[in-house]
């Protein structure tokens, strides 16, 4: 039934909530062109809930919907976005006994428009660095810890990659590079749990795409999302040098599967960088929205 929802309860923790089955927020996010990471906050108007801080477009959640459709409903509702551009990626989700929270992870390729309604006093796409010098809504700032996204640099050996590829790119290497392209420019601006030098992981956002190609595929055309590193000589040895820089930036991973090349990017990132193979690359690429959620305790 339509907002069924709606309402007051108590979780096990003895804190008082809005939404009988649960409440949900969308944490939507866009990178610009300079590679500053954004978030879509709500302020919220005064009349509201904790009136006069800032959190994440969301309400309660119906009996009949997914968390995901919660989110994304009450997000539309509140910032008039265009919900087709947004790709819902996996959840993280804030039990407090008896009634939680879910926060869904969104992708925009832009800072899409947005119209706030009576409950926003104010709707910005605000750079991840200055969240915490906001006034928060308390929920969220609890949360905002753990849901945070962090920029994530990649860097792809594209010879290598392609190698794991039984589709005939060696009948072309510079148009099987740029098909190669095209699908690398869909890990821009995309939420993705990314592994860490110790094999834990971190969600993130993919902010920059570094593609090193050699030979051949130097004439390929890539996608301008895409920093093309064009090696003169050797492309080993460009990646190498480009992941000794970039892992001086934050957080990276590099995939090629050449175990004598992983071992150079180890020692030239000092063990900055996650390492990964080409299939975990290929596996990324096929992967759908909406990954099983992780879960948090308050």
């Amino acid at each position: 039934m339509e907002r069924d929802g709606n309402g007051w309860v108590e979780c096990d923790l003895g804190h008082r909530h809005w939404g009988l089955h649960g409440a949900a927020g969308l944490l939507i996010h866009t990178v610009d062109a300079d590679g500053t990471l954004r978030v879509l906050l709500q302020h919220r108007a005064d009349w509201c809930h904790h009136g006069g801080t800032w959190g994440l477009p969301g309400g309660a959640r119906d009996s009949h919907e997914s968390v995901e459709e919660a989110a994304l409903r009450e997000a539309v509702e509140e910032t008039a976005l265009d919900g087709t551009k947004v790709r819902l990626r996996h959840t993280f989700v804030d039990d407090h006994g008896g009634w939680s929270y879910t926060t869904v992870y969104g992708d925009a390729l832009t800072a899409l428009p947005t119209v706030p309604n009576e409950e926003s006093a104010a709707l910005e796409w605000v750079a991840t660095d200055r969240v915490n010098n906001l006034p928060l809504h308390p929920g969220f700032g609890h949360t905002w810890a753990q849901v945070q996204l962090v920029p994530i640099t990649v860097v792809v050996d594209a010879a290598n990659v392609l190698g794991a590829t039984p589709n005939g790119w060696w009948k072309g290497r510079a148009g099987a590079t740029e098909q190669l392209g095209q699908q690398l420019a869909e890990l821009h601006a995309r939420t993705l749990h990314t592994p860490t030098p110790d094999d834990s992981a971190v969600t993130g956002v993919v902010t920059e795409v570094h593609v090193v190609v050699e030979g051949a595929a130097r004439s390929a055309q890539l996608p301008g999302v895409l920093h093309e590193v064009r090696a003169p000589e050797s492309g080993d040895d460009a990646l190498v040098a480009s992941s000794g820089e970039l892992s001086k930036r934050g957080r990276l991973v590099v995939v090629t599967s050449d175990r004598e090349l992983r071992d150079r990017v180890t020692a030239a990132t000092e063990g900055g960088a996650a390492v990964r193979g080409a299939r975990w690359l290929l596996d990324v690429l096929d992967q759908a929205p909406h990954s099983a959620p992780e879960t948090g305790l308050c």
